[in-house]
């Protein structure tokens, strides 16, 4: 018996003797179907990447269903009878492509392009599910799911809602060019209606293991399967999606597929609303609304509302309630929202014993009863009556959508006579492991008014007792949390209220802060008479992106004897490994081979310190002796597929030697154990040359911030495989030449013989530089050894444990000030934490920047390095250079609020007088009407007590700086006359290859049509330079520029005697004559001399005082462009450059565990980038496009220094937190760092529970 799907209108069949019962989807996909469009990343859910449509058959209504799932976590065996749609299916170069993927294109919506499928098919999945007809709001609230790290989302919203059915002139008059949507299923060329076939039976399956896999439609079927299953673990399957919050047992051994059982998937409305275990939480919202309809159920639309803030569309058309709840089961510290809406509102469940015996229980004993052999057949929810009873359920995260909740609540109270309470219900989630009711404060609250001062202070008296909050390194601050569930009992009593009986100035607490549609506006200038060069436009490969034809290095198909490899990591830190034995492992069908340091042939090092002078030690390639992180690579094994080699690597066992010496991960814990051994003064250094006399006051302060995961889209990978002249190896790194180098002196082999080969990577923000040769270096040994090809692809969690990450900082300083806030004398002292390795130091950017454009004659900066049990830290995006400007920055706001100045008039009187900067910056405060707002904001300040909102400016000088060399080989082709270029810049979403195209297509005359780019190889860019710092596309542009030049130079005199022949007319004769149509030129770093980057970021937040939550408002970036080669390129680096600041600044936590250094934050379940609802409300980029004098293409560098300003973001949440301290009785100065969580920032606002009132 065999599973049978169809994919892509194509049949495909699943042979259970082929592929275990833990492939996935999305793994059948790319391994089996070749679909490689279809990417893969997170493996749990979080990023979106996975996304396909998949249609099937409803076992109750008869019709079809559609709509976005994950497909990593969806089983392949769950897809029998199913058909899948990837964006190989909606279009392509050779079917034409689909109006979505047109249009993401079309309006700059893809920069590295590895989340554009994904996005695709989500948005698809809306279009199918809504039948065409949604709004712009549908098209914001439907990418909680979908990450993107690159583009910031605007335009990708932008693109998507331009097609919404009250989508905004502004947005579809771009799009006139493309025809509308077919809004069709791929299936039956119209909206899904229900006419696919049925497949609806039973199947058994057996797997060569001894598990089985089952398919089941009765109830009863359930048990009879459970019944003789005996001692074996089973698992109900649905929609598998629980995988992807806490990890299914190792030992499960019969599955059975429950998703088309009748009985689990129905629901009845009665005298309650029953729903079946198995409805999804996609359907349950639509039943939900269904039920509201009758009087006695509309309570069910604030149910149906609060689940939109459960996972991401693509989770809830997979996950299930019975599954949700059985979660909670098992974790009890998961804190569910379907558990806390069924409890709140006194719900119940019905749970099956047997085929027969069905047992109605309370939640609570549902948490109480053992459920081994059991099932969940459905959930009961009462009839109430709304006019009687108020219900509300909140649910605050640290981003906008698809978090688990920090803290999550539900209030159902009912009144006997206005405002007289009768009976309350108060769940709350998140609390502890055991706790559901505030019991106490449900019987205080009985016959009180709670229009009554007297009943809120005696309720939160009772409330703050009452709360018994744990503590957890995985959850946000206890003290957070209690006030924060305090803050929603305050706000859901205020919403209780009419407005007449509550204070003006607190109403606006009683509802969270609304959040607007978000619209950009982009302000830049052409200049046709140099077109293409200055055009906006779109990406040279962005329509490949958005149909998933774009290859990165593991969408390579599989060689001939390939192999998986798998690192296997060292978890004992500071231990010294005495033995490492894989002979479990290597006893497992299907694993072949495990090579570790012994095995190399020559250096155990994967960075040359002959590769660059921010190199001071050969970092080891696999852990030999002593153990420096939780996490560190020890050896690598090879398998069949990616599964068995993560099985296979977890299996080998590691013996250890363990020492006294302490465990420190992070800067933090180096300074609490005052280990000062650990700490270096680290060169350079700033040194006063004189000391101002005008002290007036003297301040001191101090600054933190912390680390930053890149978050790269395409996880760190790796393909190698021998060739007849050593190895090919396809690397995702953004330097070349150090890879080559690494591997060769690995395998003590030629260079020569190591052919390098880069087509694109999916992002990289300086992850790649170094850190990849690791990778690179582990794939080549094995490849080596085995003589074998070998792929080597990093789960996100080893991603995140072995690569290292934004150095976290820490400064102190004092500063002496005059009356005009000007610098007399600055001392600051930080030091940055370097992770295991002094590698990569960021200290000397860090002190340039700190300089920003500020006159530093009297400033003393030391910098000192901090040795940690962590992954070496390693260049992230403005490396350094963050810190840096925020440090400095950060004192001029304290300037500022000790002076009680305006912020930019103490930065105007710390600039020299000549600086360019304060023109620009007295101009763009006028431009963005700062003083107008700031006063609008006092007053919403003045009339507001628990919402609060702020405003900063920050100026910036960024030096943008050249290094090394980039080749550019230019071949016109003498049959047609296309052109193909090949260089050596890394594209990795930056775009250089469509600047590249811009200046080839200028300076040959040629259409941009015409031209096309090859991959980044080691033979024609031997040698290159380091893709990254901002510069790689200028040195292109360049090469390219000087290889076109030297072409046309040569068919000069031919053109002169053709008397101007068409350009296909000229390249044939001069092939005829023997003239060489191709060009190499290699840049030189002093070809471009360095340039000041000038720019000035305004930004406007509203902060939740109750919560801690911030929206930011509005957001204007200036940003000094020259030129612009490309402005919608050049407006997607400063975007998406800015939104991974929000990131840095508001969301991204990392977090070991001091007892063994492991790190905490690891999965998209913890740890948190920007969501498409976080991006600021209102987006607005202005070029500043004065020529730039030192670059022939007047243009400059955009990737990183819109970052760079981004502290301008917990500046005016200071702002704002200045207006809730004053009010609390506080000093307003408090000190903010990165990052800044709802946590902090309510920890720092002054909010005290004895100041809620009515």
């Amino acid at each position: 018996m065999e599973v049978t799907l169809k994919i892509n209108g194509i049949n495909f069949k699943v042979d259970p003797q082929q592929i275990p019962p833990g492939t996935t989807l999305s793994t059948f996909l790319r391994t089996h179907a070749k679909l490689t469009g279809t990417k893969s990343m997170c493996l749990e859910g979080g990023c979106g990447a996975c996304t396909v449509i998949a249609m099937g058959h409803h076992p109750v209504t008869g019709k079809e269903w559609i709509g976005a799932v994950n497909s990593c976590l969806m089983s392949i065996y769950s897809c029998h009878g199913l058909e899948v749609v990837t964006v190989e299916g909606l279009g392509g170069r050779k079917t034409g492509y689909h109006a979505v993927q047109a249009r993401l294109a079309k309006m700059n919506g893809t920069q590295c392009g590895y989340c554009s499928p994904g996005m695709v098919m989500s948005m698809v999945g809306l279009i199918e599910q809504r039948k065409g007809k949604f709004s712009m709001e549908d098209v914001e609230k439907n990418f909680g799911g979908n990450i993107c790290r690159c583009t910031g989302y605007r335009p990708i919203l932008d693109a998507f809602k331009s097609l919404a059915e009250d989508a905004d002139l502004s947005l579809t008059s771009p799009c006139s060019d493309i025809e509308d949507l077919p809004q069709k299923c791929p299936k039956t060329e119209e909206f899904c209606k229900g006419t696919c076939s049925k497949v609806l039976k039973n199947i058994s399956l057996n797997f060569p293991d001894g598990g089985k896999w089952f398919k089941v439609q009765q109830v009863k079927e359930i048990f009879e399967i459970i019944n003789v299953s005996h001692d074996k673990k089973f698992m109900l399957v649905a929609g598998n999606t629980g995988h992807g919050v806490f990890r299914r047992d190792s030992d499960i051994s019969v599955y059975i597929d429950v998703k088309d059982v009748e009985n689990l998937r129905g629901y009845t409305i009665g005298n309650d609303l029953e729903i079946g275990a198995s409805v999804s939480l996609t359907e349950m919202m639509e039943i939900l609304k269904k039920a509201a309809e009758s009087s006695k159920f509309s309570y069910c639309n604030d149910l149906a509302e609060h689940l939109q803030l459960v996972g991401s569309p693509s989770i809830r058309n997979l996950a299930t309630i019975g599954g949700n709840l059985m979660l909670k089961h098992k974790h009890k510290e998961f804190a569910s929202d379907i558990f806390l809406m069924i409890e709140t509102i006194g719900g119940k469940i019905e749970i099956a014993d047997n085929e027969v015996k069905r047992n109605i229980l309370s939640l609570p004993e549902f948490l109480q009863t053992k459920m081994e052999r059991k099932i969940i057949t459905k959930i009961i929810l009462p009839e109430l009556n709304s006019s009687q009873m108020k219900l509300k359920f909140y649910k605050i995260m640290q981003r906008a959508q698809n978090t688990p909740s920090m803290i999550n609540a539900g209030f159902l109270v009912k009144f006997s006579k206005e405002n007289v309470v009768e009976m309350a219900s108060i769940c709350f989630g998140g609390i502890n492991e055991t706790f559901m009711h505030a019991r106490r404060l449900e019987k205080h609250l009985q016959g009180k008014s709670i229009s009554s001062n007297d009943t809120l202070r005696s309720s939160l008296e009772i409330l703050n007792e009452e709360l018994l909050v744990s503590d957890s390194s995985q959850s946000a601050d206890p003290k957070y949390r209690k006030l924060l569930a305090m803050g929603l009992f305050y706000r859901f009593i205020l919403s209780s209220l009419s407005d007449e009986k509550v204070n003006k100035k607190i109403i606006s607490a009683s509802k969270p802060t609304d959040r607007l549609l978000s619209s950009g506006k982009q302000t830049f200038k052409k200049f046709p008479e140099s077109f293409p060069l200055t055009d906006a436009i779109p990406k040279w490969e962005g329509t490949i992106q958005t149909a998933g034809e774009a290859k990165y290095a593991n969408d390579l198909l599989p060689q001939p004897g390939e192999l998986w490899a798998a690192l296997v990591q060292a978890r004992k830190v500071n231990a010294v490994i005495k033995k490492i034995d894989a002979s479990t492992s290597l006893n497992i069908p299907g694993v072949y081979s495990f090579f570790s340091a012994k095995d190399i042939p020559g250096v155990n090092g994967f960075t040359p310190v002959r590769n660059g002078e921010d190199l001071v030690e050969n970092e080891v390639i696999f852990c030999s002796h002593k153990v420096l992180f939780n996490g560190q690579p020890a050896g690598i094994i090879l398998a069949e597929s990616f599964d068995l080699a993560q099985k296979a690597a977890s299996l080998v066992e590691i013996e250890y030697e363990e020492t006294d010496e302490k465990i420190l991960p992070t800067i933090w814990d180096v300074l609490r154990e005052n280990a000062t051994e650990r700490i270096n003064e680290h060169p350079p250094k700033i040194e006063a040359t004189s000391y101002g006399s005008e002290t007036k006051m003297t301040m001191s302060g101090h600054w933190e911030s912390g680390s930053q995961y890149h978050f790269t889209m395409e996880p760190h990978t790796c393909v190698c495989f021998p060739t007849e002249t050593g190895m090919e190896v396809h690397s995702s790194t953004q330097w070349m030449d150090m890879v080559q180098v690494a591997i060769s002196d690995a395998l003590k082999v030629p260079a020569s013989s190591i052919h390098m080969v880069v087509r694109r990577i999916g992002g990289a923000f300086g992850s790649r530089i170094t850190r990849g040769s690791q990778i690179a270096c582990a794939a080549a040994i094995a490849c080596h050894l085995a003589h074998r090809p070998v792929r080597l692809v990093l789960p996100l969690e080893a991603n995140m444990e072995i690569i290292g990450k934004r150095y976290p900082c820490i400064g102190d300083y004092t500063v002496d000030v005059n009356e005009r806030g000007s610098i007399q004398r600055l001392r600051n002292d930080f030091m940055q934490d370097f992770g295991c390795s002094l590698n990569e130091s960021v200290i000397w950017l860090s002190m340039k920047w700190f300089k920003n454009c500020y006159d530093d004659k009297s400033w003393d900066v030391i910098g000192r390095s901090v040795i940690t049990n962590a992954p070496s830290n390693t260049y992230c995006r403005a490396p350094g250079i963050i810190e840096g400007m925020a440090m400095i920055e950060d004192i001029m706001e304290h300037i500022a609020k000790k002076t009680g100045l305006d912020p930019v008039d103490v930065r105007l009187a710390n600039m020299p007088e000549d600086s360019p900067m304060r023109s620009i910056l007295l101009e763009f405060t006028k431009t963005v009407d700062y003083g107008i707002r700031k006063k609008q904001i006092e007053l919403f300040n003045k009339e507001n007590r628990w919402k609060k909102r702020g405003i900063s400016i920050v100026p910036m000088k960024y030096p943008q700086m050249y290094v090394g060399t980039l080749p550019a080989l230019v071949s016109v082709y003498h049959g047609d006359g296309t052109v193909a270029i090949c260089h050596g810049g890394i594209e990795m979403g930056q775009g250089v290859n469509t600047k590249a195209a811009q200046v080839a297509s200028r300076f040959l005359g040629v259409p941009l049509s015409s031209i096309v780019f090859r991959p980044v190889d080691s033979m024609t860019s031997a040698n290159c330079a380091v893709s990254g710092a901002s510069s790689t596309s200028d040195g292109i542009c360049l090469s390219v520029m000087r290889a076109c030049e030297m072409i046309m130079e040569r068919i000069r005199p031919v053109r002169e005697e053709m008397n101007n022949p068409s350009w296909k007319d000229l390249v044939q004769e001069c092939f005829l004559r023997s003239i060489d149509l191709t060009a190499l030129y290699v840049y030189k770093a002093e070809e471009i001399p360095n340039y000041d980057i000038w720019g000035a970021t305004c930004t406007e937040v509203e902060v939740d005082v109750l919560t801690g939550n911030v929206q930011i408002l509005r957001v204007d970036i200036l940003e000094d462009t020259g030129e612009s080669v490309n402005p919608l390129v050049d407006v997607g680096q400063i975007e998406g450059s800015f939104v991974m600041g929000i990131g840095y600044w508001l969301h991204e936590e990392i977090i070991y565990r001091p007892s063994d250094g492991k790190l905490l934050t690891n999965r998209t379940w913890n740890y948190r980038p920007p969501g498409a609802r976080d991006i600021p409300v209102d987006f607005r980029v202005t070029f500043l496009q004065k020529p730039n004098p030192n670059f022939v293409l007047k243009s400059k560098a955009t990737g990183e220094p819109a970052l760079a300003m981004t502290c301008v973001i917990v500046f005016a949440i200071r702002e704002a937190l200045y207006s809730a301290r004053r009010d609390a009785g506080l000093e307003e100065w408090c000190e903010l760092g990165a990052p800044s969580t709802p946590a902090h920032i309510l920890l720092k606002s002054g909010t005290n529970p004895k100041d809620f009132s009515i």
